[in-house]
């Protein structure tokens, strides 16, 4: 199905580029999440009309993203977890365990802007963490997972 790309969306295109992709992809993702329409004559034609406006959008979409990127990049946070003796947690901290950390020491952030390409942590240690806010727009942060201290 051939779609007009209303956003940049990352290993795809960028705004405007008319692109080839499979239709679940695009009536599951694309179009619902308003990031492109279908490629016909019309929806072209309306695309060019309001060209201008959807850059402008996108310019404040990424200056926000990057607003955001700037106050958490270089951020130490800790997250106290159930361990066992030799430093393996009990469970393991994931995207939303660090969203909602974050969320609560005052940096909003969604669970789908945590990336953890090397899976969920299950140890203590100090871990690197990529969040990404935009397709161009990417934060570093340290997390630091302690073990809990245990109640006599």
């Amino acid at each position: 199905m051939q779609v007009i790309l209303l956003d940049k969306v990352q290993n795809l295109g960028d705004l405007g580029e008319i692109v080839n992709v499979k239709n679940g992809f695009a009536r599951n993702y694309l179009i619902p999440q308003q990031k492109a329409s279908r490629a016909t004559e019309e929806n072209i034609k309306a695309f060019e009309s309001q060209k201008s406006e959807l850059m402008a959008k996108a310019k404040e979409s990424v200056a926000a993203a990057e607003a955001r990127a700037e106050s958490i990049n270089g951020l130490n946070i800790t997250i106290s977890a159930n361990a066992s003796p030799e430093g393996h947690l009990y469970g393991s901290v994931g995207p939303r365990e660090i969203a909602d950390k974050l969320t609560e020491s005052g940096y909003p952030v969604d669970t789908s802007e945590v990336v953890q390409s090397e899976g969920a942590f299950k140890e203590v240690g100090e871990f690197p963490v990529k969040l990404k806010f935009h397709a161009d727009v990417e934060a570093d942060l340290t997390l630091t997972v302690v073990a809990e201290a245990e109640e006599a």
